[in-house]
């Protein structure tokens, strides 16, 4: 993240007339970048603002989506089916990824086996 000063900066040297590749390379950053702040318009910015604040990312889709609510289906009747069980089952679904991607999606959903017998004790 660049700071006030250098966005004031980079105003005030292309106010003076120089070219947007010179004043990259003065600043030391990519041309891109300073493309980008002029197009976003970064640099006509009141100094006073706040900074930029960057929120998290937005969750990416994943290919296992489609199979998430088969998979939840089946731990919630069966909590204790092994992973590669749950794969055999997706996969015949039509599911084209790997075994690592619904291993991490069962370790996140799965009920701990501590959840279970404790929940059965009341």
């Amino acid at each position: 993240m660049y700071g006030i000063e250098k966005r004031l900066l980079m105003r005030q040297l292309l106010e003076h007339g120089l070219s947007k590749t010179v004043v990259a390379r003065r600043l030391g950053i990519s041309r891109r970048t300073l493309y980008n702040w002029i197009d976003e318009g970064e640099l006509e910015r009141d100094p006073e603002d706040r900074e930029l604040q960057y929120g998290p990312r937005p969750p990416r889709p994943s290919i296992l989506d489609p199979y998430k609510a088969r998979i939840d289906a089946r731990l919630a009747e069966c909590p204790g089916l092994s992973v590669v069980r749950l794969l055999e089952e997706v996969r015949a679904a039509g599911y084209p990824g790997s075994y690592g991607s619904v291993k991490r999606y069962v370790r996140a959903v799965r009920p701990t086996l501590r959840g279970i017998a404790e929940g059965s004790k009341d």
